[in-house]
C-alpha cells in the first residue's frame, strides 16, 4: 500500500515537473496557533496553499482537514484517511500551540520586572533659589507605570512635566518626571512610582545631604574663623599687657626709683 502511494506522489510530481508554467509552482504549509487570554482554548490551524489559493486545511475545531475546491476534497479525505498524521495534528494542539503560549506568556505578558528608581537635581542650588528634580525610573516591565511627586507627604500636581515612556531594547522601559520647586529646610520630597512588579507604592525621597553637607561646612568654617580670630586677638592683647605692665624679676631689676636716681645725681655733683 505505502509503495502504491509513494509511486503515485511520484507520477503526480513528474507531471507538475513536465507541465512547469512560466511563473513556476509555489506551495506553503502554514500552521497557526489562535488563541485568547485563556489559553485553554486553543485553535490549531494547518493551511496547505497553492498557487496562493487555499487548498485545505486542518482544524482542530472540527478535528479533521477541510477542503476547497474539486482537489482540496480529494487532498483532504486523503490526509483525513491517515491514522498517522490525524494523531499528529491532535498532540500538536498540546505540543506546538499550548506549550509555545505558556512559554511567550511568561516571557511577555506574565514578566514583571520592578524599576529602579534615582531622585536627584538637575543642576545645582541653594535652599531657598529655583531648582528642578528629576525622577529616573529605568528598567521596568511591563509598559504601564505611575509617577507622581510628594511635598511632606502631599501630593503635588502643579510644576510638575514627564516624558512620554521610552523603550530601552532589551523589553524593558524607561521613564523621567521633573519637578520645579524652591528647596526648603527641612522639607521632605519625594518621588512615588506605581508599577505592577511592586506590591505596594514605591516611595524614594530626594536626598538632601549634599545641600546640608554644604551649610555645615560653611557654618564649621565659620566658627574656626572666629576661634582663630579670638585666639590671635587674645594672644596680642596680653603681649601688649606684658610688655606695657612687665613685672618680671628682671624687670625689676631694670627699674630705678626718681628717690635714687636723685641721691646718684647729689654724689655725682660732690
Amino acid at each position: 500500500m505505502m509503495g502504491l502511494y509513494f509511486l503515485f506522489k511520484l507520477t503526480v510530481s513528474l507531471v507538475l515537473l513536465c507541465n512547469i508554467p512560466a511563473g513556476g509552482y509555489v506551495y506553503q504549509s502554514i500552521s497557526d496557533c489562535e488563541y485568547g487570554d485563556n489559553i485553554t482554548d486553543m485553535v490549531y490551524l494547518v493551511k496547505n496553499i497553492f498557487n496562493q489559493n487555499l487548498n485545505n486545511m486542518y482544524d482542530s475545531r472540527v478535528g479533521k482537514y477541510v477542503g476547497f475546491g474539486e482537489y482540496g476534497m480529494i487532498n483532504a479525505a486523503h490526509y483525513n484517511s491517515q491514522g498517522w498524521k490525524m494523531k499528529a495534528r491532535k498532540a500538536e494542539v498540546e505540543t506546538q500551540c499550548r506549550y509555545h503560549a505558556r512559554l511567550f506568556r511568561r516571557s511577555t505578558l506574565d514578566r514583571k520586572v520592578p524599576p529602579v528608581v534615582r531622585v536627584h537635581q538637575t543642576k545645582p542650588a541653594d535652599y531657598g533659589k529655583q531648582s528642578m528634580l528629576e525622577c529616573s525610573v529605568v528598567g521596568f516591565f511591563p509598559q504601564e507605570v505611575w509617577v507622581s511627586w510628594l511635598k511632606d507627604g502631599v501630593e503635588v500636581t502643579t510644576d510638575v512635566s514627564s516624558t512620554d515612556i521610552l523603550p530601552n531594547g532589551d523589553w524593558s522601559f524607561q521613564l523621567h518626571s521633573y519637578l520645579e520647586l524652591t528647596p526648603r529646610r527641612g522639607e521632605r520630597v519625594s518621588c512615588r512610582v506605581d508599577h505592577s512588579s511592586l506590591r505596594e507604592s514605591l516611595e524614594v525621597d530626594w536626598d538632601t545631604s549634599s545641600l546640608d553637607a554644604k551649610h555645615l561646612k560653611m557654618a564649621v568654617g565659620i566658627v574656626v574663623f572666629f576661634i582663630g580670630f579670638t585666639a590671635a586677638t587674645g594672644g596680642a592683647a596680653y603681649y601688649w599687657w606684658k610688655k606695657r605692665f612687665d613685672l618680671s624679676p628682671l624687670g625689676r631689676q631694670g627699674q630705678t626709683s626718681p628717690s635714687h636716681q636723685s641721691e646718684l645725681l647729689s654724689l655725682n655733683r660732690e
